[in-house]
Formats: C-alpha cells, structure tokens, sequence
C-alpha cells in the first residue's frame, strides 16, 4: 500500500491490518474543519481510489454542524444560519476535490443518512450503553469541551448545557466508528478521521470494556501534501491541485 500522499496513524496493530487488506474506507468530513480544504480532500479522495476497493464519504450533517456552534455558545439563528454556510461550502468542496482526483469512484452521503439503517441503529444503542459508564461519560463530554475551546479566545469555557448540546455530534459520528463495517455490510471496514479523537479510540483499546465491531478498524489520516520531484529535478505536483 502506497502511503507517500497521507500520513496515518492507526489505532493499532489489527486497525493497520483491515487498511492494509484495502477492502473499503469511510472517510468522515465535517464542515467548518478548516483543515478539510479542496487541495486536502483532493489528495485523500486520490488516494483512497488508488488503495482501497470501496470508497465512502461521510459528511457531517446540519444538526450536527449547528450543535458544534451551539456548543460554541452561538445563539441558535446564528447557529443554524453559519452552520448552513458551511455545510454547502463542503458539498462544493467535495465536488472541486472529486474533479480534481480525476473523479474517482467514490461515493458520498450525510450521516443523517443512515438514520434508519438498522446497523447504525445498532451501534447508537452500543454507544449510549457505553455513556452509562461514568468514566466514558466524562472522556466525551471532555472531548466536546475541548473541540468547543479550540477555536475559542484563550480562557473561555463552554458551559454544561454547552456540552451537552456539542455531543450530539460524536454521537451521531461514533457508530460509523465503531460499526461502519455493520452499516456498509463489507467484510471489514477502516474509518477515517482527520485527527484521531479519545472518545472514538477509546473503544480500540485492549483494556476497554467497550469495544468495536468485528471487522472494524480506526485510524487518523492526514493528506501529506509534499511536491514530487520530476527526473530534471524540478518539482511537480502528483496532480493539479487546487489550494482552497
């Protein structure tokens, strides 16, 4: 497996594994990440077709964007209005970053889209069973404070009601975490995120009483972005690229 265009970090040996079988990949988008830019997006969507049998994306949809700006402490118009802006910003993104990979075979849905299906519905019974533990309760409720405060000025803090309002979105994301192999029906499946997150990881982890699915795998994947150097010495691009 050709990994120059990405960095990756899986969340263990067995996670390395399931990619390494390259049978199929859930990469989850959120809107508003200013780090999922087209030229970004370009070079995950590139190599996924190159590496992996199946490709899907998964986008994070209004609700969940608009709770991640509640959790901000925006009032809900504003909210709702900023969260709107950014969700069709990214279907124009993912759009740019699909032409410019070569329109590869990939397909693209919301996670609102899979609501209904009864394998999510599955793991989103697996996930509130795991928040009844205390101390995973407080690993995500931790986690949707920090991802409150990091684009927030230094010394403010989100109130509980914030968080509260905030875990709307790891709850909705978590099953394709643990379950996405369930949800797609593939043999095995690796899901992907930008950055890793504690409360996602937390169910790869050995010492864990909550664990994945069978056949699931996790890990971090960040495009690399390097230029390659043409036979004269020159540098180029693996592809034209757009930068945002």
């Amino acid at each position: 497996m050709q990994h120059e265009l990405v960095d990756i970090e899986p969340c263990t040996d067995n996670c390395a594994r399931i990619l390494a079988a390259g049978e199929h990949i859930v990469l989850m988008v959120s809107p508003g990440n200013p780090y999922l830019s087209v030229s970004r997006l370009a070079i995950l969507f590139q190599w996924a077709a190159q590496e992996i049998k199946h490709v899907d994306i998964v986008v994070s949809d209004l609700q969940m964007t608009e709770a991640t700006y509640l959790a901000r402490g925006l009032p809900g118009s504003e909210a709702r209005k900023k969260a709107r802006a950014d969700v069709r910003q990214m279907a124009s993104r993912i759009r740019r970053a699909r032409q410019a990979a070569g329109d590869p075979d990939l397909r693209v849905s919301e996670f609102e889209d899979w609501t209904d299906n009864p394998e999510y519905r599955r793991a989103c019974a697996y996930v509130q069973h795991a928040m009844q533990d205390p101390a995973y309760r407080a690993l995500c409720r931790q986690g949707t404070r920090d991802a409150a405060k990091a684009r927030m000025p230094a010394g403010w803090e989100p109130t509980e009601q914030h968080i509260t309002t905030g875990l709307i979105h790891s709850m909705k994301a978590l099953p394709f975490a643990i379950n996405a192999v369930g949800i797609f029906g593939a043999s095995q499946t690796v899901t992907a995120y930008s950055k890793p997150a504690a409360q996602f990881t937390h169910f790869f982890n050995e010492d864990s009483a909550f664990r994945a699915f069978p056949g699931q795998g996790y890990i971090g994947l960040r495009a690399r972005e390097q230029e390659a150097k043409s036979p004269s010495g020159a540098k180029q691009h693996k592809a034209h690229i757009p930068t945002n």
